[in-house]
């Protein structure tokens, strides 16, 4: 029975970026599940065009699902590398997949890294503590995190992280890009300041490192986080590697897809 995985992801536009995070997980994907032809899709119509431009051609979900039931495969297994089961993941992922459902003789949907949040399965936790042991951080040194957040609907992801991290008393700030949600520059720059915080490690709660990482969050313009930061009196070093860089982090979303697939 033709079997396929696909790994569905928003997008990298970045040659280096991608090859160092995507390809890598979609390898290690191919490792973990011998025997099932592994495809990716992208959900940014803006950076599928980008590439086109570039000359690779990185289909939709639908385009790749499509091809697929062209082909003849029987099962596809959908594996999001979204960090939550928000707006894009809706509308551009569980959306257009519900218009095959009648064309594979199995048709499954993964879940997004922060899901899970029962005694069993604590997503928010061991997401938490993958990235938190990622970081090296100095003496004295608070760890703030710059997510994405939304600009249409506010995601709660970003304080069930904040809640654990505070629970286990780390020291862990987290905040959004986008200035209509939260938690905001402000709400974070309070949280260092009460804490007396003097040194930060920023970094991106974000799976590559694009635009967002080079110029909202490290930017040298007096927009950025590092800049504003900076002018508040705080110490400032900056990483700029998106956490699909790091093996821990995608080990996260290849144990989704061993469930995924094994749990069928």
């Amino acid at each position: 029975m033709k079997t396929a995985l696909v790994l569905v992801s928003f997008g990298v536009a970045g040659h280096e970026a991608r090859a160092l995070g995507l390809e890598k997980l979609a390898l290690e994907m191919g490792e973990a599940l011998p025997g099932l032809e592994i495809r990716q899709a992208y959900t940014s119509v803006f950076i599928r065009k980008k590439l086109l431009k570039e000359g690779i051609a990185v289909p939709s979900l639908a385009e790749c699902l499509e091809g697929l039931k062209q082909e003849g495969f029987e099962k596809v297994f959908l594996q999001p590398t979204h960090f939550t089961p928000g707006e894009e993941y809706a509308h551009k992922v569980t959306m257009p997949a519900k218009g095959f459902q009648g064309s594979f003789e199995v048709l499954k949907i993964g879940e997004p890294l922060f899901y899970r949040e029962g005694p069993g399965q604590d997503d928010f936790a061991v997401g938490l503590g993958a990235v938190y042991a990622i970081h090296q951080l100095g003496d004295g040194e608070e760890l703030v995190l710059l997510g994405h957040g939304s600009p249409h609907q506010h995601n709660p992801v970003y304080e069930k992280l904040q809640e654990r991290a505070d629970r286990q008393k780390l020291p862990v700030h987290i905040g959004v890009v986008e200035e209509g949600d939260t938690p905001n520059f402000p709400m974070v720059l309070a949280r260092l300041q009460e804490k007396g915080a003097k040194k930060v490690l920023l970094a991106p709660l974000l799976l590559s490192g694009g635009l967002h990482v080079r110029e909202d969050m490290a930017g040298e313009g007096a927009d950025s986080w590092l800049s504003r930061l900076r002018k508040n009196g705080l110490e400032v070093r900056t990483e700029l590697r998106g956490l699909a860089e790091y093996p821990a982090f995608r080990r996260l979303y290849l144990n989704k897809a061993l469930a995924l697939v094994k749990g069928e």
